[in-house]
């Protein structure tokens, strides 16, 4: 069902999009996924509609994989790309999970402001 109308309380959810992870293969270019999510960035926040910066800062607490030890990261790995031109308006949320709704603050975020309607779009996402 095609989407005509932004709720009023409607906000963008863009995730993973940090310099440690667009390098990393993927079905589509990430720069184009980079340009799409930074064009909705600026509509939302033209709008006056909240942009939530979600990123990825390591493995949940206790976890032990031995695979994921086995790479090496880039120091600043965790840094949101430029592209977004993230704003003092957006709402930046860390998370050490696969998901971002439990164990961040994301869920009371949106809570917080009323939302109601959310668009998720990253490299990553599912």
């Amino acid at each position: 069902m095609p989407l005509t109308k932004l709720d009023t309380t409607a906000a963008l959810i863009v995730i993973d999009l940090q310099k440690g992870i667009v390098d990393l293969p993927a079905v589509h270019p990430a720069g184009e996924v980079v340009n799409r999510s930074a064009q909705l960035a600026r509509a939302f926040r033209d709008r006056g509609l909240p942009v939530v910066l979600v990123n990825v800062s390591g493995r949940a607490p206790g976890r032990t994989d031995a695979i994921a030890s086995k790479f090496s990261l880039p120091p600043n790995w965790t840094e949101l790309v430029p592209e977004l031109e993230r704003q003092p308006s957006d709402y930046i949320v860390t998370k050490q999970r696969v998901g971002a709704f439990i164990g961040t603050s994301l869920d009371e975020t949106l809570r917080q402001r009323g939302v109601i309607q959310v668009f998720l779009t990253g490299v990553a996402t599912n």
